[in-house]
């Protein structure tokens, strides 16, 4: 659901790729690779607001169809504003250090992010109250979560919660739906995919 494009690719994340980001061309040439169209929505980020890579990426994403975004830790210009459908723009003021992005700019535009992912894992269905239930059991950390957030939305011991997370094959939501609705694993699962995975919809809100 969720794609990252960086202009120079993966390797950027390990080593600087210097000059990566001055292609334009590179950046339209990333969203055909991803085959971009009507249905999605493409959030370029930049903090100065001016690289090319992300102005080119956004402009092949709307000759697409797609809608647009644009994150920056600049005032936007008119025409940014204009340009895209979401502008998102918290002004950090000067750095500490002149010329670096990766200071106040860098911590504001994660803030931004986590804000918009946590908000899509809620309107997708992953969250149920504030609990995040669409949990698969991995590890003893996870084991223990899973049995914890059981215990607090169905009111059961922990014992119950062990024996309703391995019925369910180590999913919590479909537990929550095999003891809210008596179901067996199967026909939990089938309900939820029916409601596009929303807990809430197929059981009641929290």
């Amino acid at each position: 659901m969720v794609q990252g494009i960086m202009a120079g690719g993966y390797e950027a994340l390990l080593r600087a790729q210097e000059g990566a980001e001055d292609h334009p061309e590179d950046g339209a040439r990333a969203i055909d690779e991803r085959k971009v169209g009507p249905d999605d929505f493409v959030l370029g980020i930049a903090a100065s607001g001016t690289t090319p890579f992300v102005h080119g990426a956004l402009r092949r994403a709307r000759s697409l169809g797609a809608r647009t975004g644009f994150l920056l830790c600049t005032y936007p210009p008119e025409e940014l504003m204009r340009t895209h459908d979401v502008v998102i723009a918290p002004l950090v003021g000067p750095e500490v250090i002149t010329g670096s992005t990766r200071m106040k700019a860098g911590t504001a535009t994660k803030i931004v992010l986590n804000t918009i992912s946590t908000a899509a894992m809620v309107k997708t269905g992953k969250v149920y109250g504030n609990l995040m239930v669409d949990l698969q059991v991995t590890c003893q950390k996870l084991q223990d979560r899973g049995e914890r957030i059981l215990m607090d939305t169905l009111a059961v011991p922990r014992e119950e919660a062990t024996r309703l997370l391995e019925a369910s094959g180590g999913h919590v939501k479909t537990a929550i739906a095999m003891s809210r609705l008596s179901l067996d694993a199967a026909e939990a699962r089938r309900r939820l995919e029916a409601v596009g995975g929303s807990i809430a919809e197929l059981v009641g809100t929290l």
